[in-house]
């Protein structure tokens, strides 16, 4: 298993390397795509539908997706809306969860689920080739962000974890790896708004814009979509009975495995950027 971990780690670097070098840009827009459609599918076929129905509008969504970011690269007022629309949607299934306890069955609204599932990786798709016109350093950072978090919540989960964030989704998490994610994303952020190499990074221009205490509310905010993003994934691979969303990363599981966080987060800070 940590062989197949590393083998396609590397293999996914080197394809991401060369789409960002070699090939760049239009191999990193096709990458993203590739990524894009592979996402979509796991989510479609995670909310029951066939593989081959999955298959079908996975693609297309893609394709659509790859035809608006050639189309008008000007970001005009659709693409703002969208992002609001998709931000929104993430926030409001996290007050769900702060309210409730739980995300509402997929049997239960199965076609809001597909809805959300050619919706939501989509607006992802396009404010991260968005954010890579703007630096691929400001996008990197905002990658960064997640892996942070992540990173810092499993660590301080590991050592301090004592409450159980959401036990009936993700029994692993806690409410100490959440705020110990946080803290490493804060401490991150102000570290980078000091070092004149990294200002052109999405902490350092918002640290930078905005007064400190705001600007950390803010990345407290990115930091709880994430967890959201990730608790969702859960949440239907939960309702669908399986372990990972697909087996198409050896020693990985699926795309959205490696996505979850990253959805709700890359157009909410796009978003946050743009304010300022």
């Amino acid at each position: 298993m940590l062989i197949q971990r590393v083998l396609t780690a590397l293999v996914l670097l080197a394809a991401l390397g060369l789409s960002l070098s070699v090939l760049a840009p239009e191999g990193f827009v096709v990458l993203t795509l590739v990524f894009l459609a592979a996402g979509i599918g796991e989510w479609l076929i995670l909310v029951g539908q066939s593989r081959a129905f999955a298959a079908l509008f996975a693609v297309t969504a893609a394709l659509l997706a790859g035809w608006l970011n050639l189309a008008d690269r000007a970001e005009p007022a659709w693409f703002w809306g969208i992002l609001y629309t998709a931000t929104a949607l993430w926030a409001l299934l996290a007050l769900g969860l702060v309210t409730q306890g739980h995300f509402l069955p997929v049997a239960r609204a199965r076609g809001a689920f597909f809805i959300a599932g050619l919706l939501l990786p989509a607006v992802c798709a396009l404010a991260l080739l968005a954010s890579y016109r703007d630096g691929l350093i400001f996008m990197v950072s905002i990658l960064a962000l997640v892996w942070v978090a992540d990173i810092g919540a499993y660590f301080c989960g590991r050592a301090f974890g004592r409450h159980k964030l959401a036990p009936a989704i993700s029994p692993g998490k806690t409410v100490e790896g959440a705020v110990g994610g946080l803290v490493c994303v804060w401490l991150v952020a102000v570290g980078a708004s000091h070092w004149p190499l990294l200002a052109d990074t999405f902490f350092a221009r918002l640290l930078r814009a905005w007064p400190l205490w705001l600007g950390l509310i803010a990345l407290a905010f990115l930091v709880a979509l994430s967890i959201v993003g990730d608790l969702f994934e859960s949440h239907l691979k939960r309702e669908a009975g399986v372990k990972d969303s697909s087996r198409l990363l050896p020693g990985h599981g699926g795309v959205l495995d490696r996505i979850d966080a990253v959805l709700p987060v890359v157009p909410a800070a796009l978003l946050l950027a743009r304010l300022w």
